[in-house]
């Protein structure tokens, strides 16, 4: 029954891993939390409940720019869901709430900031709510990397409901005593918890430790270079973060900068031009990420060591969501370990000056100082750093693990000075011929889903959909290449392609007309191969 719920509203013929159990968990009536890497479908585990249950499903997000991409993913499935915040006018807030009463929708994606507004919740109580689902729960717990205030009114708003719901948390990242402090402040009854294994096997673990200052721009830009794709680079000031986009743009890469103290409208613009592929960069401190469902991300490069492995695991995992190998690298400099120790000292100061008792202040700092030491026992470790992540979140494999194969110390990887492209190439990327993710383009495909559609459902940008279908077109797929390319354009391309080789579009584009796409070039070099 529920493989037929999958394949018929999310076109997926199988769960991955621990999604089952904890979709069977929830559709029992229990308090669920789950706690699942970056990448192993937590989302899914509240939609698909959400679409066989009677009633409205609530879901508690931290990022508009998050709700929106799920929303546009759950429409092109033709699943009912919407969002209300501040992102959108009075006049439609109105008329998304009348379609709420309704019961046009299975899902309402909010804020937690909503949950203050006491004019809402007169009107959020007369809902006929059967799941609440929290995500990015972590964000609720003093002890988490993220802690938000606004999610501590949860609780008590889901306690005026005149029915409770079901109640079920989600994270990426979370330690033992943050599992504990989330069922705690949820209040949660009797939940039952699931700790997914958080081997993430397609990452690339890799850290250059105690690089020069002067030197850390050169080597990301090195390492931009080396790895086909879209990336993040994250660095640990907003100086930074601009100093690094500005190098990258001097050096021919299409790259933007984004913090916290750019207007929303600009963080939306760099946020749906990164889907679409027209940036293969974002340079940003921690405010970048979480809002952004964007499937694959190649690389994720840390200019500057994080202030804990919570925080690193969390934005390195935001690589590879689709399955494919992707890089994390961490540029470290001695330096950064004063950075952070000076940070501790500002939160202490801002604890102090918010009236936090000694004993809560000591227990914090304390914290904080524990992670930041476990942080730099990943960076200078010699032994497997895939082992250390896994152990620090207390996942058993760790326990079997001595290589994992997959970081720079098993693969007893080298850094050169200035490494070449082949040679990066050669020892850290690979691709495989049909992936599991460019299988799961097709079989949209088949189902008459266009290109577009595509792009939202799967939360990938236009040209990577239009790689996978030309990938699999070009070792026999049955693609309908006629609609798409006219003999004229056929003949046109061939004609470059077999001038200037098929290797660089670049090129073959600049010596076309302007009216023939790189999507139309990239069928016709697939048609190639196809025939040969």
């Amino acid at each position: 029954m529920l493989e037929k719920t999958l394949e018929k509203h999310f076109f997926l013929e199988k769960f991955r891993t621990g999604q089952r159990e904890i979709i069977e968990s929830i559709l029992a009536g229990r308090d669920t939390l789950a706690i699942m890497p970056t990448g192993a479908g937590k989302s899914l585990c509240f939609q698909l409940p959400a679409v066989t249950m009677e009633g409205l499903t609530i879901v508690v997000s931290p990022l508009v720019a998050l709700m929106k991409n799920q929303v546009d993913s759950l429409t092109g499935r033709g699943i009912g869901a919407t969002f209300l915040n501040s992102s959108i006018s009075s006049d439609e807030q109105q008329k998304r709430t009348e379609a709420i009463e309704k019961g046009k929708y299975k899902l309402l994606y909010l804020a937690p900031e909503r949950f203050s507004n006491e004019s809402f919740m007169q009107w959020f109580v007369t809902l006929p709510i059967c799941l609440f689902a929290i995500d990015e729960a972590h964000c609720i717990s003093s002890w988490g990397h993220d802690f938000r205030p606004e999610y501590q009114q949860i609780a008590k708003q889901i306690a005026r409901l005149p029915k409770r719901p079901v109640v079920a948390a989600f994270t990426a990242t979370a330690t033992s005593v943050v599992v504990e402090d989330i069922q705690t402040r949820l209040k949660m009854q009797k939940p039952k918890v699931f700790v997914g294994g958080f081997d993430r096997p397609n990452l690339q673990l890799f850290v250059r430790e105690k690089l020069p200052l002067n030197e850390r721009y050169e080597e990301a830009l090195r390492i931009v270079k080396s790895i086909n794709g879209a990336g993040i680079i994250y660095t640990l000031t907003i100086k930074d973060a601009e100093e690094v986009t500005n190098f990258l743009i001097r050096n021919d890469i299409k790259a933007a900068v984004y913090h916290a103290k750019l207007d929303p409208e600009k963080r939306s613009e760099i946020q749906d031009a990164f889907m679409e592929n027209e940036y293969q960069v974002v340079v940003a401190t921690v405010a970048f990420g979480m809002g952004v469902d964007k499937a694959d991300i190649r690389f994720v490069i840390h200019v500057g060591m994080p202030p804990n492995l919570e925080r690193y695991y969390q934005e390195a995992g935001r690589a590879g969501r689709d399955g494919e190998r992707a890089f994390c690298i961490i540029l470290h400099n001695g330096r950064d370990t004063s950075t952070h120790n000076y940070f501790i000292q500002l939160s202490q100061e801002k604890m102090v000056e918010n009236g936090k008792s000694k004993e809560e202040i000591r227990e914090q700092i304390n914290l904080r100082y524990r992670q930041l030491e476990a942080m730099q026992d990943y960076v200078e470790t010699k032994g497997c750093r895939r082992k250390i992540i896994l152990g620090y979140f207390n996942d058993p494999k760790s326990k079997e693990m001595e290589k994992c194969g997959s970081c720079d110390m098993c693969l007893d990887f080298k850094w050169e000075k200035a490494p070449t492209r082949a040679k990066i190439t050669k020892k850290i990327e690979g691709i495989n011929d049909l992936s599991n993710t460019v299988m799961e383009t097709v079989k949209l495909y088949e189902n008459g889903k266009t290109f577009k559609q595509i792009a939202k459902i799967r939360s990938l940008g236009g040209t990577t959909i239009v790689n996978h279908i030309a990938t699999w077109y070009g070792v026999g797929g049955n693609f309908d290449y006629e609609k798409y390319v006219t003999p004229k354009v056929e003949g046109l391309v061939f004609a470059k392609v077999k001038l200037l080789g098929k290797d660089k579009l670049g090129p073959i584009k600049t010596a076309l007309p302007r009216s023939v796409s790189y999507d139309q070039i990239r069928f016709v070099i697939a048609r190639i191969q196809r025939s040969k």
